[in-house]
C-alpha cells in the first residue's frame, strides 16, 4: 500500500487491511490514508512486538486497539472477540497486524468464511499467501470450521 512498510500486507475489503508488524513511520501515513484504527494481535512477550505502538497510533489520530493472542495456542474466544470487534468498528477503516500476519491471516480465514460468506477454497487460498498454518493453527481452523461452518451444510 502506499507508502506503507508493513510486511506482508493483504486486503480483506475495502476497509479492512491486513499485514505484519508495522514500522513506527507507518501510522502516520496509515491515518494519511483514511485508516481509522489499528488492531494488533501481537503479546508484549513477543520477540517483534513494537513498544509504544498504542502512542505512535494515538498520535497519528487513530484508535488502538490491542487484541493480544497467543500464537502458540489460539482459543475460539479469540475469534469471536476479533468478530465482535471488526463487526462493531464497520464501516471504519481498520488496519489489523501481528508479528507476521499469520495469526492475523489465519483469523481473517475464519472470518472470510464464516461471516463474509467467502467460498473456503478461495479463503483458503488468500490464507496460503501469507503462509501454511502449522499443526496448531490447522487444527484450530479446522476445529472452527466444524464448530461454525460444516455443521450448516
Amino acid at each position: 500500500m502506499s507508502g506503507i512498510q508493513a510486511p506482508a500486507q493483504q486486503p480483506v475489503h475495502q476497509d479492512l487491511m491486513t499485514s505484519a508488524l508495522p514500522e513506527a513511520e507507518d501510522f502516520a501515513q496509515m491515518a494519511a490514508l483514511g485508516f481509522e484504527a489499528v488492531i494488533s494481535l501481537g503479546r508484549p512477550e513477543d520477540s517483534r512486538y513494537l513498544r509504544d505502538e498504542d502512542i505512535l497510533v494515538t498520535a497519528a489520530g487513530m484508535r488502538y486497539l490491542h487484541l493480544p493472542i497467543n500464537f502458540s495456542a489460539p482459543a475460539f474466544g479469540d475469534y469471536e472477540l476479533l468478530r465482535d470487534l471488526l463487526n462493531a468498528l464497520y464501516p471504519r477503516k481498520i488496519w489489523l497486524h501481528c508479528a507476521e500476519n499469520k495469526r492475523v491471516s489465519a483469523l481473517i480465514f475464519l472470518y472470510n468464511v464464516i461471516d463474509r460468506s467467502v467460498p473456503i477454497d478461495e479463503a483458503r487460498a488468500r490464507l496460503h499467501l501469507i503462509w501454511q498454518p502449522d499443526g496448531v493453527w490447522q487444527a484450530f481452523i479446522d476445529e472452527a470450521l466444524e464448530k461454525y461452518v460444516y455443521q450448516y451444510i
